[in-house]
């Protein structure tokens, strides 16, 4: 998978940014997520790299054969219709691995949001590792990874950072990447 995702990337004229070299064990935002062309080319930038991804995806993309393999890709099965405690499991998932960078699209949906989820503050707080916004810009054919942002630092350090970082980008689908905001807390 290496040697076909540099390729494909290379082909199609796709580029690799990182502030720093990434870190085996993090939570990676992946923004913006407008489109079911963010997956794949995240994925592959993870190959090209020999990164050791593991993310989200619905239950039911792990039935059968199919799920054999999507746990092969890094997989972890999510059934949202169930009440659980993500955030424990998601940092147990991270600490029990020697390697594990966790992706997850705070926007939630491919659709406009107004807010971003805070799941991804709370899963590196608890797992005690640091964050790294990444970017998938289709206008410059670019991801570019930041720094690693320590969890410590407030929410609102965290999202100005954020802000700046994607202040720019464009997004597969730019009118449905909302801003790069949490919601205010009541």
């Amino acid at each position: 998978m290496h040697f076909l995702s540099k390729f494909l990337l290379k082909f199609f004229g796709w580029t690799f940014e990182s502030c720093e070299p990434i870190m085996q064990r993090c939570v990676l935002i992946a923004a913006p997520h407008t489109s079911n062309w963010d997956f794949p080319m995240m994925l592959a930038y993870g190959f090209e790299q020999k990164l050791n991804y593991c993310w989200l995806g619905k239950h039911t993309l792990f039935i059968g054969p199919m799920g054999t393999f999507m746990r092969r890709l890094g997989g972890i099965p999510v059934d949202r219709s169930k009440k659980n405690d993500y955030v424990s499991t998601l940092s147990e998932e991270i600490m029990a691995k020697d390697s594990c960078i966790l992706i997850i699209p705070p926007e939630g949906t491919r659709s406009r949001s107004e807010y971003w989820k805070s799941g991804f503050l709370h899963i590196a707080r608890k797992a005690n590792v640091p964050i790294v916004f990444g970017r998938l810009d289709y206008k410059k054919k670019n991801l570019t990874f930041s720094k690693h942002i320590s969890a410590c630092l407030s929410d609102k350090e965290i999202m100005s950072y954020a802000q700046k970082f994607y202040h720019d980008v464009t997004a597969f689908n730019p009118t449905n990447f909302g801003p790069v905001r949490l919601k205010p807390k009541t």
